[in-house]
């Protein structure tokens, strides 16, 4: 490799030199005796332009050679043998609060690429630089050994968006990658104590005031029969004095929507509002006036498109009851889908997407909750808890199972993995097919007081809004900087594989084609738009809500010089420059010692023919 390429143009005096040996110049004609006096080698060609038959001589080689080692050496080649340059490792601090903006007008960001620049620069030649930004994973942004210009680059291009996190495994990686080079920390709060003592530490941050959308959510309900989409903001302050703001609703093209809302809030207070928003609002953005950091001051909201289930049911009419299932006047499953939104009767079984009966559902994707599979004909017996429950299955999540009479047939045996058990026999299980999932419930509905119970409607309403989540379409539409953007297609068989790309603020990002495609550490706010052969799926807004980072009252500045003393790096760019020096300097004087042995040749040969 090569630090200053551009040197290779001096091989173009290769080809001069080969030229002013295909053409001498013209020697003014000497009149002598005889020419058997003169030996051929040593005869001079008076073409003058006229090219003559190019001879191989050794001042040829050394010029040429001399050339050569000339452009490598502007050249400035640098990895071939080593350097008394250093090895500069960087660790910035990838917080969103580095973008907080002090008094002088400057970011912490700003600074600290000043610093680290102004570190680079100062660098000797042949060093290298690695630079890695912390975050919930840490990321080199150059490096591992670039070199110096292409570590600038990387630099002036970095913007720190992470929320809250550990700054040690950035230091850790950077330590690793070392070795005996020097490791510099530029952070927006000053804590030496949290970094080893071979690190050198410079913090850039300034305490602030600040405010914040804390949080930011998009609901849609029902207010007089009427759909109406509603935003809830939550405002905090995160500082030493009172401040008067307005709050705005703008959509995708900048333009507000409704009327301003004015908030006061006191120091270290917070404050809720909810926001009407008009019919069939796209994407919006709920921006706060402008403070010291700009990036929680929006919060970007996208419509949720509605991801409706279906439900159908298999059991008779007297089990529905017991279960508390239908509503009034023997509505069917009119009880259970009163408990979860966007939920419908199926129109027929092979079309629900939730089944409940006693024997599983037919159809290719239904999931089933089968109550007592076949007739409840076994000998029955009353089990009170507490029961063996799995606690990390979501189907289970805020259930207690306390309190309860548990009806079952001791001789039944459930297929799946065990979620409810009573002792060694199982109450609840969960059978996967594919995409079926199967849960089995080894319980009488009119002996047992489950369906009576508050764990009775969790249960129901968990088994739907996972059932939701394996819908086709996003898993979430409004999501938090870091997060995961989930979207589950339905591809068919003759697929033609075309990829799914992601559009935002950040970087394009690309997925190939699946059947779940997940796009990890979504770390830039705005809205992002998921494509597909140029067709846009859906959209996604991100926003920044972290009050430990917006809270800038804690951010400071100072130094602390690293007490281990700095290794070199590898050597040589510098050896390999005076290795070159001494070549050509050895193909001069070669090439002067040949030429002026020549002469004396031609001279004595001359003298003795007179």
């Amino acid at each position: 490799m090569f630090q200053n390429p551009l040197g290779l143009l001096a091989l173009a005096a290769v080809p001069a030199i080969v030229a002013l040996h295909l053409f001498r110049r013209r020697f003014q004609p000497r009149v002598v005796s005889a020419l058997f006096l003169w030996a051929d080698e040593d005869r001079t060609p008076i073409s003058g332009r006229k090219r003559d038959r190019l001879r191989t001589t050794t001042s040829l080689v050394c010029e040429i050679m001399a050339a050569i080692l000339l452009a490598l050496l502007l050249a400035g080649p640098r990895g071939c043998v080593g350097s008394s340059g250093e090895h500069l490792v960087v660790a910035l601090d990838g917080s969103a609060s580095m973008e907080a903006r002090g008094s002088d007008g400057s970011s912490a960001r700003e600074d600290a690429v000043d610093l680290v620049a102004t570190r680079i620069r100062a660098l000797p030649r042949g060093s290298r630089v690695t630079i890695v930004a912390s975050g919930p994973r840490p990321r080199t942004i150059a490096g591992p050994a670039a070199f110096p210009e292409e570590a600038l680059a990387a630099l002036s291009t970095w913007r720190p968006t992470a929320a809250s996190h550990d700054f040690a495994p950035a230091l850790a990686l950077c330590l690793q990658l070392a070795g005996q080079g020097r490791v510099v920390a530029v952070t927006d709060r000053h804590s030496p104590e949290d970094s080893p003592v071979g690190v050198e530490v410079h913090a850039v941050g300034e305490a602030l005031d600040n405010w914040a959308i804390a949080s930011a959510t998009r609901t849609v309900g029902r207010v007089e029969g009427e759909r109406r989409e509603r935003v809830f903001v939550t405002v905090a302050s995160f500082s030493t004095i009172a401040r008067t703001a307005e709050l705005r609703v703008l959509d995708e093209s900048g333009r507000e929507i409704g009327a301003r809302r004015p908030i006061t809030l006191q120091p270290g207070a917070r404050e809720g509002i909810a926001l009407d928003l008009p019919a069939n609002c796209g994407p919006v953005e709920v921006r706060l006036d402008a403070d010291a950091l700009a990036i929680d001051d929006s919060a970007f909201l996208s419509v949720r498109p509605p991801r409706v289930v279906g439900i159908a049911s298999g059991l008779d009419d007297e089990t529905r009851r017991a279960l508390g299932l239908d509503g009034p006047e023997d509505a069917i499953l009119a009880r259970w889908l009163a408990l979860v939104d966007e939920a419908v009767l199926a129109p027929d079984p092979a079309s629900a997407h939730v089944w409940i009966g006693r024997e599983p559902s037919r159809g290719s994707t239904a999931w089933s909750l089968v109550i007592g599979p076949g007739r409840f004909d076994g000998t029955r017996k009353a089990f009170v808890g507490p029961f063996l429950a799995e606690r990390r299955q979501p189907l289970l999540e805020g259930t207690t199972l306390e309190g309860l009479v548990w009806s079952a047939d001791p001789e039944m045996r459930l297929a799946g993995t065990p979620l409810v058990s009573a002792g060694n026999l199982m109450l609840l299980t969960e059978d996967r097919d594919g995409p079926r999932r199967i849960f089995a419930l080894n319980f009488d509905p009119f002996q047992s007081s489950l369906q009576r119970s508050p764990d009775w409607p969790i249960l129901l309403t968990n088994l739907v809004e996972e059932r939701r989540r394996e819908l086709p379409g996003a898993v979430a539409t409004n999501l938090v900087v870091g997060a995961t953007f989930a979207w589950r297609a339905t591809l068919s068989v003759d697929d033609d594989g075309a990829p799914f790309v992601l559009r935002g603020p950040g970087p394009r990002r690309e997925h190939p084609a699946r059947d779940v495609v997940m796009f990890d550490e979504v770390d830039a706010p705005g809205f992002h738009r998921l494509e597909r052969r140029g067709s846009t799926l859906g959209t996604a807004g991100v926003s920044f809500q972290d009050a430990s980072e917006s809270d800038l009252r804690t951010r400071s500045s100072g130094t602390r010089a690293a007490e281990a003393a700095v290794g070199a790096g590898a050597e040589g760019a510098s050896r390999l420059d005076l290795a070159l020096l001494l070549g050509i300097a050895a193909l001069a004087l070669l090439d002067w010692f040949v030429l002026a042995r020549l002469a004396g040749r031609f001279t004595s040969t001359r003298v003795e023919a007179t």
